[in-house]
């Protein structure tokens, strides 16, 4: 089917009050061939309990093997399993945190398991939104500054541009500026090292 070239709105753009984001796909037809399989707008998943996050879940799976016809493998949970991984996009609103509320209602941790399964899970309580999971996350900032969080006051102010790689660490995000800010990141799920002096 061939696709009609049009004008998309910018990633900020609001469409009944949820972000979009345009997905084009490439892959191959039943000859081997290659084809554009998608161009679409996709909607950016939120939580009442996890205030001023929006996030795209862009393409992901489970496992290594995968269809070439450009069809989304299936998976389960927020974060992936080992050998599984997410591409998502971030999209945090300015003075926020990326941390669930405390003290969410039933139906708001409801709503939180839905958009992003298993991630309160991985949240340590009363540390408003550091967490960690068993993944290598390959983060590029496409939309700064943004303040990344370890644990003992460890802090870095990130900038448009910017790349980062965290294995396995706790951490949070944190938007101390003026105006949203959008990082994207490919997480791996992995198995790590039972002890870091194992490497040495």
């Amino acid at each position: 089917m061939a696709l009609v070239a049009r004008d998309w709105p910018p990633i900020h753009e609001q469409t009944k009050g949820t972000t979009m984001l345009r997905r084009v796909i490439s892959a191959n037809d039943e000859n081997g061939n290659p084809v554009f399989t998608e161009d679409s707008m996709i909607e950016a998943r939120s939580a009442e309990a996890l205030p001023g996050v929006a996030m795209h879940h862009i393409w992901g799976a489970d496992g290594r093997v995968l269809p070439r016809d450009g069809s989304q493998p299936s998976w389960h949970s927020h974060f992936p399993p080992a050998d599984g991984w997410r591409f998502v996009l971030l999209t945090l609103q300015p003075g926020q945190a990326a941390a669930p509320i405390d003290a969410p209602t039933e139906s708001q941790l409801e709503e939180l398991e839905e958009a992003f399964p298993g991630l309160l899970t991985t949240v340590e309580p009363g540390t408003e939104g550091m967490h960690t999971s068993e993944t290598v996350d390959l983060v590029v900032v496409v939309d700064g500054p943004i303040t990344l969080e370890l644990s003992d006051s460890q802090v870095k102010d990130l900038h448009t541009g910017d790349v980062i790689v965290q294995v396995g660490n706790v951490h949070r995000w944190v938007n101390r500026s003026s105006k949203p800010c959008v990082v994207a990141a490919v997480v791996v799920g992995t198995r790590f090292e039972t002890s870091t002096a194992a490497a040495s």
